[in-house]
């Protein structure tokens, strides 16, 4: 089964989000991405990866407002780190921005 996750857009603005998706167990290897939007308010069950690769190595989000395109990258380089273990220990990502765009994640039931 492949990973499955609820994503909420938090933000005023219409976000460009990239799933960077982990290939096995490493973070050094990508299994490839996944991309999708999200207007503002909007949360939707996003499926990513395949029954062997179903792990996070990061998340990219961009959005283009008031004549300039703001971006946010998170990758993990280490397992077990504090943001490895935030995008695959919880099955919801939402992200709100102050000047810059920041996630936080949750489980939901």
């Amino acid at each position: 089964m492949a990973g499955r996750k609820l994503f909420t857009n938090r933000t005023p603005h219409k976000v460009a989000i990239t799933l960077v998706i982990r290939k096995s167990a490493d973070p050094r290897d990508t299994a490839g991405t996944k991309d999708f939007f999200l207007n503002s308010g909007q949360s939707e069950w996003q499926e990513y990866g395949n029954n062997s690769d179903v792990f996070l190595n990061g998340i990219k989000l961009a959005s283009v407002f008031n004549g300039q395109m703001v971006g946010q990258q998170y990758i993990v380089i280490v397992r077990g780190s504090p943001l490895d273990n935030e995008l695959n220990t919880r099955n919801g990502v939402d992200f709100m921005f102050n000047q810059t765009f920041f996630l936080s994640t949750r489980q939901v039931s």
